[in-house]
């Protein structure tokens, strides 16, 4: 042996082998960085303001869990590349072997992954779960039966065929190293089953678990395409076809993400009442007013400035031809007025006649979110470290510095007794010191005559 050689081809043969647990480990590590990074920037509109985290762990953790949201859709970029491979290998592998059992495999990871569940508003969506779900239409539930018999029985019907070369099977994974990668994926996709009781944020690591599960089964998959012996012309046509054939699934895949939540950042604030989102496209709500035949649409930005959306003509078009109640954002930009439309949209929120009702901004971010804080403390009494934890964990940041200073403005007229004993909004205030609000007015509402009903509202309009 020439001198030097056995040392490289040790070397070689253990990259070749522990390359794919590399790049797992590496996928680990966003994972714990989102659970220990919290942020600590200023806010440059009000840089004096403090701004301190009131969630248990960094509130972009609770916003990559969510349903539908990054890591899910993470998962669908990794189940669209492990279609893909199954696919080149059942047309490089003539059909044969085991990829028409990982061809099915990948179809069940694609499915579960572009159908994430649970639906925000309860919606029973088109994932595997909606078979037992007896509140769905029953042709939906047979037909995603009937394609769950089907993957299940490729599977079973592949490995049946290929039983006799079973140790031919075990030895070939072996030497490629790949053996392991099957158990890993299959234990870690288990895991995405199983919820963690009491571990925050609901969802985060199984959905994690499922992302390193899917990457393993792409590594393993990887590894048993490429090298291999085809010719050139099937290395190229799998080369060029496969990322286009994965941009059209991702792009699938998408779309029906968007079908379990046509509404963007949709939230639940009260089931079957009150729900808030960001700008709603006309599609948007055609599909979502099916589902929760909204009465009352309530839009917090003000639409009289340069900032106003291009999608607020296809909506106005839509509340007209549905015969919808619409309240939008004054544009007189007074803190008297802003102070009434407040006023208004917290009563027309307790007036059954307007249920259900969407509240929406631009993009969910700011104004929606704060207005449900200030409806969970005033209408429902609801500690404010509890609202502001549900703010932090629905934008996945930090309330804005204005929203410190709007709680501290518009929370002791309306709800005085408990906000002065709320030690949270002492918080803010020691928060806010030294700062002054722009929007605070002379002319704010007396506390006296601020706990305004519903019955109030719907009178003096009528």
């Amino acid at each position: 042996m020439i001198p030097g050689e056995w040392p490289r081809a040790w070397w070689k043969t253990r990259l070749r082998r522990f390359w794919p647990w590399l790049v797992l480990v590496l996928a680990v590590i966003p994972a714990v960085w989102h659970v220990v990074d919290f942020e600590e920037d200023v806010d440059p509109e009000f840089p004096k303001v403090e701004r301190p985290t009131f969630s248990a762990v960094p509130p972009s953790a609770y916003r990559l869990a969510e349903p539908g949201d990054t890591l899910d859709r993470v998962e669908l970029y990794l189940a669209s590349a492990s279609l893909m491979l199954a696919a080149g290998g059942l047309v490089l592998g003539r059909g044969g072997g085991l990829w028409p059992a990982a061809m099915a495999l990948a179809l069940a990871g694609y499915w579960y992954s572009a159908t994430p569940g649970p639906t925000v508003d309860g919606w029973h969506g088109l994932g595997w779960r909606t078979i037992a779900d007896a509140g769905a239409p029953p042709a939906l539930r047979a037909a995603l039966l009937a394609a769950a018999i089907v993957l299940a029985g490729v599977v079973a019907v592949t490995v049946f065929r290929q039983r006799a070369r079973f140790g031919h099977y075990r030895g070939h994974a072996r030497a490629r190293g790949t053996t392991e990668l099957w158990v890993a994926a299959v234990m870690l996709v288990l895991a995405r089953q199983i919820e963690i009781p009491g571990v925050e944020p609901s969802g985060y690591w199984p959905r994690w678990a499922m992302i390193w599960g899917l990457l393993a089964f792409d590594l393993g998959l990887l590894i048993e395409l490429i090298p291999g012996p085809h010719s050139r012309l099937s290395r190229w046509s799998l080369g060029i076809l496969t990322p286009l054939g994965w941009l059209a699934l991702v792009v699938l895949g998408i779309d029906l993400t968007w079908y379990h939540r046509p509404l963007a950042r949709l939230k639940v604030v009260v089931p079957d009442r009150i729900y808030i989102s960001a700008m709603p496209t006309r599609h948007g709500l055609e599909l979502a007013q099916q589902r929760h035949h909204f009465r009352t649409i309530i839009n917090l930005f003000p639409e009289q400035t340069p900032q106003r959306s291009p999608l607020l003509e296809d909506e106005l078009e839509f509340i007209r031809a549905q015969g919808i109640r619409y309240l939008a954002s004054p544009s007189d930009p007074s803190p008297e007025a802003s102070n009434a439309f407040l006023s208004q949209t917290l009563a027309v929120a307790q007036d059954p006649a307007a249920w259900p009702i969407l509240v929406h901004c631009h993009g969910c971010m700011d104004r929606s979110p704060a207005w449900m804080g200030i409806y969970r403390f005033v209408v429902q009494g609801r500690p404010l470290l509890e609202i502001m934890q549900e703010i932090e964990r629905h934008r996945g940041y930090r309330p804005k510095a204005s929203v410190t200073l709007l709680y501290n403005r518009v929370l002791a007229p309306r709800a005085g007794a408990r906000y002065w004993a709320d030690p949270t909004a002492t918080l803010l205030r020691r928060c806010a010191e030294g700062t002054e609000d722009p929007m605070r007015s002379t002319r704010d509402v007396p506390a006296e005559t601020a706990n305004l009903d519903a019955a109030a509202w719907v009178q003096s309009e009528n």
